[in-house]
């Protein structure tokens, strides 16, 4: 059919509406192609049917090129018709208002907060604890909130407009690789806005020191270069391992059956299979699949340590690329397990044993299993040192649109299997060295990860099949403590949070784990610098806190106390920051003293922690590191947040 019909011009346009023009100039492609005038049209509403599907509407489907404004409208419109189903609450009662906004939720492909099954349960009887009428709560605030729904909606946009485009089958290496066009312009354009606000947000901290975000962000993680890096510490830092202890080394491709493609790889048409399937089932898939050979090989006490890295097909359906280490004697168990559960779904299809895993073994001889893997995280980060990608696209710019699809579609590229956290190896860079004679062993994973020996990092703290609940290190994470301007917040929440402190203190073996539960009363503010398991052990561990921050014990007004009883306490010293003033003891007078029996004056004490703006969760920051029960803050500065105007533009 050369060209379209006088008659349904005014018709096609009409359904048509709103879409961005590559996905009209596809429909536009397909309907020139059908021989008959009735047929193109059929196709044209069949589409737009498949189209207001995504949207999760009829076939008088809205427009879907939506602009950021809209989003801010919408969220606002999305809220205030909450706030109108929650004002019916006192009447209704929390459980009928409480299903009237998750449907609303539904209703517009948003997923609600979820709660667990014993929530649930208790608010269907009526039962709900104070700390579970909360959670509940929580997802109505929530729902009345425009800041919560603007940016669920633009996800949502964003994987719809992807998922159109999938349908209209413009992702695959000739017309858009990896993601499409239209999500790549978008995500341009956010990651410019986002950049601008980085670079007018300055953060300034106690000692007048000030730097914009954007700076800091280059510090961190965030910085691609930086990130890099650090993932080929820890996979050289594996490997380094596995040598040490005589273990072989596999490269493995998992990837999904047939009908999760939208296209064939080498001419790009449209795959019959498909079923209509988006990255995340194909991702989903890969997880089902891999927590099976998981709980496979436990079964059998076979525990693999190494990275995973999910990375696109051209199409964007994900496959995975996983390093594993393993003995020698349990490579063939691994094997076989494998091919077993990557053929269980559809493993009849034609070209699945040849394609569905692929299983190569590296031998050391021959190279490196770090320089194997590479060019697989290069090429999933920033492109560097890599001229082409698999599909012979520039690599630097193929880097983007990975970074596009994984952004879009929420998937995590890389994942350690094993092994010891990555957190504390982070904290410890940021101490300075000791040279206290009692914190050897600390001093010694400190410098371990201060000069990127991951191995010798590994073997330090426990091994790499050492449990995290078990590791010689763990992350600190304390509650903040409300401004006097900020409300108090349910006591009945913070009284669970103290208890589950009390139960786990109880137990020596638990105090490195405490901080990850509740933060005791003697760590309110967040100038603290270190607190130990008792007082004499204070002096000790305070020359070890990052550049010489130690002081003197007792002078935080902040700090609540309680009354001397004779009765067995547990005692945390505290230490406030101030570099001109060293101790060498701590008064038994100004530590602080828990009783396992009393909790009225910790509740009175616990109001001041700070909860979330909805009031259902305590706010949590990460401020250091626990040594067997000692705990040293790496974290030490406050920071305040301060934006510059943007720039006016001129006509």
């Amino acid at each position: 059919m050369p060209e379209i019909h006088e008659h349904d011009k005014e018709w096609l346009k009409g359904r048509l509406y709103g879409l961005p023009s590559p996905h009209k100039k596809a429909i536009l492609q397909q309907y020139k192609k059908w021989p008959t005038r009735r047929e193109a049209n059929l196709s044209v509403l069949s589409l737009t049917k498949s189209i207001a599907k995504i949207l999760g509407k009829d076939s008088r489907f809205y427009s879907v090129n939506v602009e950021d404004k809209d989003h801010k409208a919408n969220a606002r419109r999305h809220a205030h018709s909450c706030v109108k189903i929650s004002a019916n609450e006192r009447t209704q009662g929390l459980k009928r208002t409480y299903r009237a906004i998750v449907h609303y939720m539904q209703c517009y492909q948003i997923p609600p907060p979820k709660l667990t099954t014993t929530i649930l349960n208790n608010l269907e009887s009526d039962t709900l604890t104070e700390i579970e009428h909360a959670k509940v709560r929580g997802v109505l605030l929530r729902a009345n909130d425009e800041s919560w729904w603007k940016p669920k909606l633009r996800k949502l946009h964003n994987r719809q407009i992807e998922t159109i485009s999938r349908l209209l089958n413009q992702v695959n290496k000739h017309k858009g690789i990896y993601a499409s066009n239209v999500t790549v312009e978008a995500f341009k354009k956010q990651w410019q806005s986002n950049q601008d606000l980085l670079e007018r947000t300055i953060a300034t901290n106690e000692d007048e020191f000030s730097m914009s975000l954007a700076e800091l962000s280059k510090l961190n993680v965030s910085n691609p270069a930086i990130r890099k890096a650090e993932l080929m510490v820890r996979i050289r830092g594996f490997e380094d391992y596995a040598k040490d202890k005589g273990y072989s080394a596999l490269f493995l491709t998992m990837t999904t059956p047939s009908k999760y493609h939208r296209s064939y790889s080498k001419s790009g048409n449209a795959n019959p299979n498909w079923n209509g399937a988006t990255p995340l089932d194909a991702q989903d898939y890969l997880n089902r699949t891999f927590q099976r050979i998981r709980a496979s090989l436990k079964r059998d006490k076979i525990t693999p340590f190494g990275f995973r890295i999910a990375e696109p097909h051209h199409d964007g359906t994900p496959h995975w690329h996983l390093l594993l280490f393993i003995p020698n004697e349990q490579q063939q168990t691994l094997v076989d397990t494998f091919e077993q559960y990557c053929l269980e779904e559809d493993g009849d299809e034609h070209g699945a044993k040849k394609s569905r895993l692929k299983i190569e073994y590296i031998d050391a001889e021959k190279g490196s299993a770090t320089g194997y893997v590479v060019k697989y995280v290069s090429k999933n980060i920033d492109g560097e040192g890599i001229d082409h990608d698999s599909y012979g696209k520039e690599a630097v710019t193929s880097a983007v649109r990975i970074k596009v699809w994984a952004s879009c579609w929420g998937i995590r590229q890389f994942q350690q299997i094993g092994g010891v956290g990555v957190t504390q190896w982070r904290e410890l860079r940021r101490l300075t060295p000791s040279k206290d004679e009692s914190m050897q062993w600390v001093e010694e994973i400190r410098q371990a990860a201060d000069e990127s020996n991951w191995n010798k990092y590994t073997d330090l703290m426990g091994g790499v099949f050492c449990k995290r609940t078990e590791q010689l290190i763990r992350p600190l994470y304390v509650q903040k403590k409300n401004d006097k301007n900020v409300h108090t917040v349910n006591s009945n929440v913070q009284q669970i949070k103290q208890q589950t402190y009390h139960k786990n203190s109880s137990n020596p073996q638990n105090e490195s784990r405490v901080a990850q539960h509740s933060i005791p009363e003697s760590i309110q503010h967040a100038d603290l610098a270190v607190s130990a398991t008792n007082a004499e052990n204070n002096a000790v561990f305070l020359e070890s806190v990052p550049k010489a921050v130690s002081g003197n014990c007792g002078h935080n007004p902040e700090v609540t106390k309680t009354d001397n009883t004779s009765k067995p306490t547990s005692v945390i010293g505290i230490a406030e920051i101030n570099p001109a003033i060293k101790t060498s003891s701590q008064p038994e007078s100004t530590c602080i003293k828990r009783e396992s029996g009393n909790n009225s004056k910790l509740e009175s004490a616990c109001r001041e922690y700070k909860t979330n703006r909805y009031g259902d969760e305590l706010m949590t920051q990460l401020k250091g590191i626990v040594c067997l029960g000692v705990e040293i803050i790496t974290r030490v500065h406050q920071w305040t947040l301060s934006q510059s105007p943007a720039p006016q533009a001129f006509a």
